[in-house]
This record gives C-alpha cells, sequence and structure tokens, in this order.
C-alpha cells in the first residue's frame, strides 16, 4: 500500500507489481520519483478526492521520465469528471494534449472500463464490479499468475463483488472499506461505507476463508475500528498497513 509513513492516512492508493496504481489518493505524495517513474497505469474506482487528490502531481512528477503515456482507466462518469474538473487547464494542465518530451504522444491517455468486463492492463486481468457507494463505482477483481486479489473500493453492503470475488479461482485476499466504527453506522450508512459490524455480514456472502485487510479507515475513529474488528474474533481480518508490500 502506498502512503506516508503514519499510519494515519486520510488518501486511497494501492500499488501493483511496481507499475499498476490502483486509486490515485496518495502516489503523487508517497512515491519517490524514481518509483513514479514506473507507473504506466492507474485505475480510478470513483471520483471521491481521496482517492484522486494527488493524480495530477504525479502525472507532473513523472513526466520527465515518461517513454509514452500514463493511461487511466476509469468509468465514463470518472473519466469525464477527471476531464472536466481536474485536467482542465484551470486546476491542473491538461496533460491530454501535452505532448511528451520524446513527441511520441500525448502524456496521459484516459480509457474506460464498463462494469463487469475484464480488461488487460500491465498484465493483469482487471474486472471492475459495480458496488454500492454514493457515486458510480466499481471494486476490482485482480487476477495474474494463478491468484487473485479483490479490493473493493468504498463500498456500504453489496452482494455481486461478494459473489464474483467467491468463484474467482486462487482468491489469496480482499483489501475491504472499514471506514467508521460500529456506533457511527447511522454515518456509515448515509455516506455508503462499511463498520466492522456489517463487515462481520458481509464476509458471510464471501464463503470463503482468504486474508481480508480493513483499509479506508478514518484516523479519527481508527482505535475504536481497530477494536471492534478484534472483538469479531476472525483470525483471517487485520489492519491494512500503509507501506507494507504483500505478496502470494
Amino acid at each position: 500500500m502506498a502512503g506516508r509513513d503514519s499510519q494515519l492516512q486520510c488518501l486511497t492508493s494501492f500499488l501493483i507489481d511496481d507499475h499498476i496504481a490502483v486509486d490515485g489518493g496518495s502516489i503523487g505524495f508517497a512515491l519517490k520519483p524514481e518509483e513514479m517513474a514506473r507507473v504506466r497505469h492507474v485505475v480510478v474506482t470513483h471520483t471521491h478526492s481521496d482517492h484522486t487528490a494527488s493524480l495530477p502531481i504525479f502525472i507532473a512528477e513523472a513526466f520527465v521520465s515518461l517513454d509514452g503515456p500514463v493511461t487511466i482507466y476509469g468509468l465514463p462518469e470518472v473519466v469525464s469528471a477527471l476531464r472536466e474538473f481536474v485536467f482542465n487547464d484551470k486546476m491542473w494542465p491538461n496533460f491530454e494534449k501535452i505532448p511528451l518530451m520524446n513527441g511520441k504522444s500525448s502524456t496521459i491517455r484516459f480509457e474506460t472500463i464498463e462494469p463487469r468486463k475484464t480488461v488487460e492492463i500491465g498484465g493483469l486481468a482487471v474486472t471492475p464490479i459495480p458496488v454500492n457507494h454514493i457515486v458510480p463505482t466499481v471494486g476490482l477483481v485482480v487476477q495474474a499468475d494463478g491468484a487473485a486479489v479483490t479490493f473493493t473500493s468504498d463500498t456500504y453492503v453489496t452482494d455481486e463483488i461478494w459473489e464474483v470475488a467467491r468463484g474467482a479461482e486462487n482468491l489469496k485476499a480482499v483489501f475491504v472499506d472499514i471506514s467508521f466504527p460500529n456506533e457511527l453506522a447511522k454515518l456509515a450508512a448515509d455516506s455508503k461505507h462499511l463498520t466492522p459490524q456489517l463487515l462481520d455480514a458481509e464476509l458471510k456472502k464471501l464463503g470463503r476463508e482468504v486474508e481480508v485487510y480493513a483499509v479506508h479507515i478514518k484516523p479519527t475513529n481508527r482505535d475504536e475500528v481497530i477494536r471492534q474488528l478484534g472483538e469479531l474474533d476472525n483470525p483471517l481480518i487485520s489492519v491494512g498497513e500503509i507501506n507494507r508490500i504483500y505478496e502470494w
């Protein structure tokens, strides 16, 4: 997971095999210049700022090292919002129109993804699955080299992502959004996030024993969420760690 040294992280990015990022919340802040230079694909699960905040900074910092465009993948609503509100020459330069230093292409290119349609991204098979959030959002089932990992992205109670994950061959782990403690269940419902109590019910839909990593925990509530996760008494559940490398 990419992020600052502190585990109190408000932004979301995952880095896969050094060259594919899931979400752009922190990659422009957390990665060293040489690490940014290796990232060629960014899958944006939805438009919220904690998942897109550092994407423009990442593009600007990586620019001098690029020999080909960075491809940004997202639902049509995501691509439209990034074009209209971010890379628009007002909030940030429009790098879709700025050529690389070698003149071979633009700096970024957008590629729309469709729910439930598997796409090949940087050697990985990525299947976007709609989840239950307040804006159009997809979780991802990522498969390669005989292993699969699921990222729920931001979601409330949902079904399809668990169904697809249950059927994924060699599923190794799930990274799941647990934003709030149980006592903030109303806020979780209104903003479409999960709590530890809800996670306990959601995992019954998965129906498989795999590693489960709680992520997207709000810093203010972190200690309480961790305590409540422990009360579930499920040895497969742990808290995702910033800057940790996960291997399967």
